[in-house]
C-alpha cells in the first residue's frame, strides 16, 4: 500500500454514496484531490487525503480542446506530472488518460480491489447499490462483475 492515487469527483461521489470513502486510505498510502475536485465535491475527511493546486497549460487543452471537465482535467494533469494512478469514471477522460500512459482505475476497480483485500464483502452488491441510486453502470459490466471472483 505504498501507492498514491489522484481521484476525480465522480468516484468520490460514488464511494461517499456507499459510505465507502474510508477504504481509499486502506488501498492507497495517499489520496490526492486537485482543487477543482474540492470545488466540485466539497471537503472530505480522510486521514490519507492531500489537496493540490494544479496549474498547467494542459488543463486548458483538456477543457477547451478536448471538452473535459475542470476536475477531470486537473486529475489527469496531476497524473501526468507525478506518474500516479488516476481514479476516473468518465469514459472519455479515461481514454485520454490511458492514451497518455497513465494507470487508470474507476469506482468499479476500487470496489473490486476492496473486495480482494477483504474490506467489503461484495463488489457486485456495492455496484448494484450504485446502479439503484441512479449511477450509470451497464448491464454487461454488472454481469461481468457478478461472475468475478467466484
Amino acid at each position: 500500500m505504498h501507492e498514491s492515487a489522484v481521484i476525480d469527483t465522480s468516484a468520490l461521489i460514488a464511494l461517499e454514496k456507499l459510505r465507502l470513502s474510508p477504504v481509499l486510505c486502506e488501498l492507497y498510502s495517499e489520496i490526492i484531490i486537485p482543487r477543482a475536485v474540492v470545488d466540485e465535491f466539497g471537503t472530505l475527511e480522510l486521514t490519507c487525503l492531500s489537496i493540490r493546486q494544479v496549474q498547467s497549460p494542459l488543463i486548458n487543452l483538456f477543457v477547451g480542446e478536448l471538452g473535459l471537465g475542470r476536475g477531470e482535467s486537473e486529475v489527469i494533469t496531476l497524473g501526468v506530472d507525478s506518474g500516479m494512478r488516476v481514479v476516473i469514471d468518465d469514459s472519455k477522460a479515461r481514454k485520454i488518460a490511458e492514451s497518455l500512459g497513465l494507470k487508470v482505475v474507476g469506482t468499479i476497480g476500487i470496489l473490486m480491489k476492496s473486495e480482494g483485500m477483504g474490506l467489503i464483502s461484495s463488489a457486485y452488491e456495492e455496484a448494484t447499490k450504485l446502479k439503484e441510486a441512479g449511477f450509470y453502470l451497464s448491464e454487461r459490466l454488472l454481469d461481468e462483475l457478478s461472475k468475478w471472483n467466484k
